[in-house]
């Protein structure tokens, strides 16, 4: 059975096309761009066209929303957890999908999993977040917490999807590592 899952698992990840692999890509890209712009406590505000100071009351949710995943995708993870927390509707499965991802890399592992969980319970088919805490998992040393994320994935989207192939790399890359340490 694992090495039929290993199998699977391994095909896939280069099976799939790099661009699906790609953290940021497609409508993204302009957002990211925009924010690359602004500088430490700012957001981009698409309808001034500017960067505006990030608590800025004249921003809705979906702005900071926006600001804060393009944050996350630069890297800039801190930033990130500060705009994503300024949104007023903290249970949005996305906002804490982007929160566990900001925090887990702003080095806070174990409040990214609570975010995580807190998403996927309030959508159990947000494969993206299943993804996310997927990693999560292998970064916490549960590479069967990972595996069961797989599955859920793959049951509600197949292996097509993003979020089954991000998760598949990460396994392959985390079971080759663990491959080396020995």
């Amino acid at each position: 059975m694992h090495r039929k899952l290993f199998a699977a698992i391994f095909l896939s990840a280069f099976v799939l096309t790099a661009p699906a692999l790609a953290v940021g890509g497609g409508d993204d890209d302009a957002s990211n761009d925009a924010v690359r712009q602004c500088n430490n406590g700012e957001v981009w505000d698409r309808g001034k066209n500017e960067c505006v100071p990030a608590d800025q009351q004249s921003l809705d949710d979906d702005a900071l929303f926006e600001n804060g995943r393009a944050l996350a995708y630069l890297g800039r993870f801190k930033e990130a957890v500060t705009v994503l927390g300024m949104i007023k509707d903290q249970n949005r499965p996305d906002v804490l999908n982007y929160l566990g991802y900001a925090t887990r890399n702003a080095g806070d592992l174990q409040a990214g999993i609570t975010h995580y969980r807190r998403a996927i319970a309030l959508d159990p088919n947000y494969t993206l977040a299943r993804s996310y805490m997927g990693q999560a998992l292998l970064l916490d040393g549960d590479r069967a917490g990972a595996i069961a994320q797989l599955d859920a994935i793959e049951t509600r989207c197949g292996r097509d999807c993003r979020g089954y192939a991000e998760l598949a790399e990460a396994i392959v890359a985390a079971t080759e590592d663990r491959a080396w340490r020995y």
